[in-house]
């Protein structure tokens, strides 16, 4: 499970900031918690079917770089996509129920970290995950 560490943080913070979000009803909390728990099933079970499929074998053929490359790519859509339509939810409840300027400036601003954050995560998943050297 070691490898699966990245991976883990990064559907924890995900989680949480749905769990923790008064903006979600308790079946659109459920409902985000049961995509991303199927999602992490699918992307262990089938990153161990492509690793076993390719192991004892030496040196690793392209085939198994191209396969795991996509692989982590299409993951990183199914994980990453979602968490987009998340934030812009947030945001734009966000935004809409602030009163004064400077609140609204300062939600505009806390975009930047918001969008350095899923790219930090798109980076983490397929660098990390989906690696061709």
């Amino acid at each position: 499970m070691d490898i699966y560490s990245w991976f883990f943080i990064v559907v924890g913070i995900i989680v949480i900031l749905v769990m923790t979000n008064p903006y979600f009803s308790w079946w659109g909390k459920s409902l985000a918690v049961l995509y991303y728990g199927i999602m992490s099933f699918l992307f262990i079970g089938i990153t161990n079917r492509i690793n076993e499929k390719y192991s004892g074998i030496a040196p690793v053929p392209d085939a198994y770089w191209d396969e795991n490359s996509q692989w982590a790519e299409t993951a990183s859509h199914l994980l990453l996509l979602p968490f987009i339509g998340i934030l812009i939810f947030i945001y734009m409840n966000w935004f809409a129920n602030a009163w004064t300027l400077p609140a609204k400036i300062l939600i505009a601003i806390s975009l930047l970290p918001a969008a350095m954050l899923v790219f930090f995560f798109y980076f983490i998943i397929d660098f990390g995950y989906g690696y061709r050297p």
